[in-house]
């Protein structure tokens, strides 16, 4: 067996060789195919990526002119709002001053004609007060005695017959006795 000693460690050193020859194999085409994983993982992650970027910038590229097409209606609704609102705004500054004038005019024109009906409301209630309290005057002067005015404007007391003038007491007024 000791002619097997040196063909063992041949035969060891040629296995060595050839393990480490294999695992070289082993670890090159392990290399290769991670090699060729990390391209074809790139290249499909650069494809998704550059998928998704084109998806979004078609989308993107539509996008103001959507935008300008959907705010087109309401920027026209939004113009004749403006020019409805600026004929109200005119009319009504119109309508307003002319309604305001109206209205200062009735006011004044009521309470004018109010102010003048209750004066000469108090005023014939009083004239009204001093014909009853003229007539009350008469009606308390003796039987015959009349009241009257000459043609000379001035005011004369008619009695049937007259007494004697004599002066009123606590007074500088004479008075005359009727009979």
């Amino acid at each position: 067996m000791e002619h097997l000693g040196p063909q063992k460690a041949q035969l060891s050193e040629r296995l060595k060789l050839q393990h480490e020859q294999a695992l070289g194999e082993v670890e090159k085409l392990a290399k290769a195919v991670l090699d060729e994983l990390k391209k074809d993982l790139k290249k499909r992650v650069n494809d998704e990526l550059n998928t998704t970027v084109g998806a979004i910038r078609d989308g993107i590229e539509g996008l103001p002119q959507q935008i300008t097409d959907s705010t087109d209606p309401l920027k026209a609704v939004l113009e004749q709002a403006r020019s409805e609102a600026n004929t109200l705004k005119l009319i009504s500054s119109v309508w307003l001053k002319a309604l305001l004038v109206g209205v200062c005019t009735s006011v004044g024109l009521g309470l004018g004609s109010w102010g003048i009906l209750s004066w000469m409301g108090s005023e014939v209630q009083r004239l009204n007060s001093e014909i009853s309290s003229a007539k009350a005057t008469l009606a308390q002067l003796p039987k015959g005695v009349s009241y009257a005015k000459g043609k000379d404007g001035k005011d004369y007391i008619l009695a049937p017959s007259m007494g004697k003038p004599f002066k009123v007491k606590d007074s500088d007024k004479m008075a005359v006795e009727v009979n």
